[in-house]
């Protein structure tokens, strides 16, 4: 039988939401925590559709894991089965 993968280990990740109306505080209170100031912007829509892919692996590893469950179990010697 395979080794299975090694579980992921993910690092954690900080969304900030800005808008106007907090910009200036935003960038205040980021660069004294962190120095550097940089944008990656996302439309609403596309943050939307981040999070429905974000959905769709997940969705598609667990069915991977389950077909994966499958066939060890299926692999597994027939403990009932009787040896003379």
């Amino acid at each position: 039988m395979v080794a299975r993968p090694k579980p992921i280990d993910l690092a954690d990740t900080r969304v900030y939401v800005v808008s106007k109306n907090n910009l200036e505080e935003f960038i205040a209170e980021f660069t004294d925590e962190n120095g550097e100031l940089a944008f990656v912007a996302l439309s609403i829509g596309d943050y939307e559709n981040l999070a429905l892919n974000v959905a769709e692996l997940r969705r598609y590893i667990n069915q991977q894991t389950d077909i994966i469950v499958y066939y060890e179990e299926s692999m597994k010697p027939d403990e009932t089965a009787k040896t003379d």
